[in-house]
């Protein structure tokens, strides 16, 4: 390990932080004695998405297949599936979906129209 004053302020206090937590689990001192411990949970299941949902998902943004399969970094072809029943939604796309949902102003204000020259439309 290098010599402490071989390391930025920030690192040679990382450094003594981790020694300090190491001398108290190699002690037996209970951890949580000495530490704050924080236990969290995440509520990671799906929900699960309809040929309905997605569609839904898609008025919510106002946005084509298109777009929809852009902002979720798919093809087309996958988005399609999804709407009309022949592929399930993964739980990843789903998670991306709910937020849209809860939070339709944040994503909305990512699209906007684009002028034929490639800039945005001029504000009206």
């Amino acid at each position: 390990m290098p010599d402490e004053k071989d390391l930025s302020p920030l690192a040679a206090e990382m450094v003594r932080g981790m020694s300090e937590f190491c001398d108290a689990v190699e002690s037996g001192e209970p951890v949580a004695k000495r530490y704050t411990i924080r236990t969290v949970t995440l509520d990671l299941t799906g929900t699960p998405y309809t040929a309905d949902d997605v569609k839904r998902v898609r008025r919510a943004l106002n946005a084509s297949q298109s777009l929809l399969a852009r902002f979720l970094g798919v093809s087309v072809k996958t988005v399609r599936a999804w709407e009309q029943g022949s592929r399930p939604v993964p739980t990843i796309a789903a998670r991306y979906m709910n937020d849209i949902l809860r939070n339709p102003e944040i994503w909305t204000r990512r699209v906007r129209p684009v002028e034929a020259g490639g800039g945005p439309a001029p504000k009206t």
